[in-house]
Parts: C-alpha cells; structure tokens; sequence
C-alpha cells in the first residue's frame, strides 16, 4: 500500500532535497528530452515542458524567473522555498541541444530567495529582486556585473505604498519595461507599467485596471498583455479583457501566432502556495479554450521553445 504524505510532511522533504541540491551545486533534472515540447513552464514544484495536450516534469525545484537566449536555458530557483528570508536563491543555466537540455550549471547563488522573473536586455541577464525593489545584472558566465536601482528601497513589509513589489521585466519598444503589483498598498492601488529607458530611468507609467497583476508578454504587433490575475483574465493595453480562469489566479503568461498560454492556480497565502495545484489553459486566436493541462505546482512563467 502506498503511503500518503500530509502537505507539511511533503513539504519538508521538498525543502530538505531542494537545500541539499543547493549545498551541492546540483540541478534536479529528471527528465530533459524536450522533443516534441512547444513551451516550458516554471512553477513552485518544477519546472514542466508543455506540448498540445500534456505536461511533463523537466527539473524538480521552486522556480520562478525562466528565459531562453539562444541555445541557453536560465532558470531563477529559490531553494529556501518557504523560509523566503533565506538568502538561497541561485541562478541556472542549461544548453539545449537537439532537443535535449544538458550541461547544467550553477552561475550565482547567495541571492534573495523572493527574486520573481528574470530576463535579457542589453546582452546582460537582469534578475528582477522583488523584496529589494532593484535589478541584479549578471553576463552570461554568471558574473555580477551591477544593481541597477530604478526605485526607491522599500521595506518588503511597507503597506503604505512605497514598496511596490516588483514581478515583471521585459524589453520593449527600446526601453524596459517594469510590472508594480502594488498588492500590498492599503488602501489599495491599480497595479503599474513602469518604463524606464535605457539608463535605468523611469519615462512613464500607465495604470492597469486592478492591483495583483502579473506579466508582460507583447502579442505578435506589438501589443502589450498582462494577467489580471485577481480577476482570472488578461487584458492588453488597449482595454481588452479576456475572462480565462474565474475564480482563480491567472500568472504566467505566453503569446504566440497560433496560441495563447495562461497559468491558473487556486488563490492561498503565500506561504502555502507550494502545495497548491494549478494548469495551463490553452486559448487560440480566438480566445477560445482548446487544452487545459494540471500541472503540480501554480505556474510562474511560460516561454516558447
């Protein structure tokens, strides 16, 4: 017969394995032939490689920022998991090739555990660090290079709107560009777009509907969408709203010519989202749903392969 595990029991164990992979420089990877896969997802319990219908588990671990430059795949992995105020956050970075991810290394660690996603602007991989309120840049070898710090500090626990809480980072239209959650302001405050150009220095912001959002994916002419993920939807720039998951948590978000990708999990303190499950519900241009496909963890990010 087998044994089931309580969450918390289940949870001790992924954090036990997760610091020993840490202390011994180790990525987890279980599964890394990605033929046949369209799209890799990551989330608080692996990272999962998608196709049409199905999911399968690529790496264990809680991962977060997740991008592809070239034949390199780099992943933000927090390994304090729970205990966020551990500073054991590492960077990996993997090659792919033939369709295989191999070659997994270890480029940085020793970095805050509640850094969110990570990207490529400027050939430097910029590491969004949330609970700092700045942008770590690393080269590709896992150099540090800088801080950039396009906003004030801010206390993780400030409710009174200087903290925004950053989760977002994308290169657009040649300057950057910066989502504020602003989850955490009392009263509450819609959630930002902050551009910032090339420099670092903020040009602009532009207000979405609600406070929580999440991502900034650019459609194929450009246009910017996001999840609005308190309502369950995304929305786009020009007002455009998309119900895809009522009732739940939509983040993590992928937009391509022939399909739209949007996480889905159950809302629950954030503590204990690690135990939570969640999907990738599959949309077509038309924004009808043609796949929704369970996944073990709430998802954080989705790329294209």
């Amino acid at each position: 017969m087998a044994m089931t595990l309580d969450p918390d029991a289940r949870s001790a164990i992924r954090t036990a394995l997760a610091r020993q992979s840490y202390r011994d420089g180790d990525v987890r990877l279980t599964e890394p032939d990605l033929k046949g896969a369209r799209w890799l997802v990551s989330t608080q319990n692996g990272l999962f490689a998608l196709d049409e219908h199905s999911a399968h588990l690529v790496a264990h671990g809680w991962f977060f920022g997740l991008c592809r430059r070239a034949n390199r795949v780099f992943l933000f992995e927090n390994c304090a998991r729970r205990e966020r105020w551990r500073p054991m956050g590492r960077l990996i970075a993997m090659d792919l090739v033939d369709g295989v991810l191999t070659a997994p290394v270890v480029l940085a660690t020793g970095l805050d555990a509640s850094c969110h996603q990570i990207a490529f602007i400027d050939d430097l991989l910029c590491v969004l660090d949330t609970a700092n309120q700045c942008v770590l840049r690393f080269a590709e070898d896992g150099a540090a290079v800088d801080v950039q710090r396009p906003f004030p500090t801010a206390s993780a626990s400030d409710s009174g709107g200087n903290y925004m809480h950053i989760n977002a980072i994308a290169e657009v239209a040649g300057g950057i560009a910066i989502m504020a959650h602003n989850g955490k302001r009392v009263p509450s405050r819609p959630s930002e777009l902050i551009l910032l150009d090339r420099q670092w220095k903020e040009t602009g912001r532009h207000a979405l509907p609600e406070p929580g959002c999440h991502d900034i994916a650019a459609d194929t002419d450009g246009t910017l969408w996001h999840c609005a993920s308190e309502s369950g939807d995304i929305i786009d720039a020009n007002g455009r709203r998309i119900a895809v998951a009522p009732g739940r948590m939509t983040r993590g978000l992928s937009v391509a010519e022939d399909r739209i990708l949007v996480g889905a999990s159950v809302f629950g303190p954030r503590s204990e989202r690690d135990l939570l499950p969640g999907s990738i519900i599959m949309l077509d241009r038309d924004f009808q749903s043609v796949a929704n496909i369970p996944l073990d963890g709430p998802p954080a990010v989705i790329i294209a392969l």
